[in-house]
């Protein structure tokens, strides 16, 4: 698995736009900052890639046209060295583990406030 890259802000820009998920996307990224702002005794154990996983599942449940489908595998596959199709048929669980481990090791409030905000302008 490799590091989220500037090309990966494009494609989310696009799958963003294409799905009409903003809206779940901007209050992703408020959810998350708001933990992120907190104290540690503020969160109650959760920790920030549990917050960042439940803000991209949220987001993936909004994919809902093939198209979202489509660019959501492709974007996927980018960062984890992958084909399409084996994202597509990877069981879930390995998914939301591939998920956490991105939303772990990049900087995805960068990320998605970045995608969002280019979205914004297509």
């Amino acid at each position: 698995m490799r590091k989220i890259n500037t090309g990966d802000v494009f494609k989310m820009a696009r799958l963003l736009k294409d799905a009409n998920v903003m809206d779940a996307a901007k209050d992703a990224y408020k959810a998350a900052k708001k933990v992120d702002g907190a104290k540690d005794a503020d969160v109650e154990g959760a920790d920030k890639g549990s917050i960042w996983v439940d803000a991209a599942m949220k987001v993936l449940a909004s994919c809902t046209s093939q198209k979202a489908e489509e660019q959501f595998y492709d974007l996927m596959a980018g960062i984890c060295d992958n084909k399409p199709e084996d994202i597509r048929n990877r069981q879930l669980d390995g998914l939301v583990e591939d998920i956490r481990r991105i939303c772990e090791e990049n900087n995805v409030a960068n990320f998605l406030r970045s995608a969002s905000d280019f979205a914004e302008k297509l």
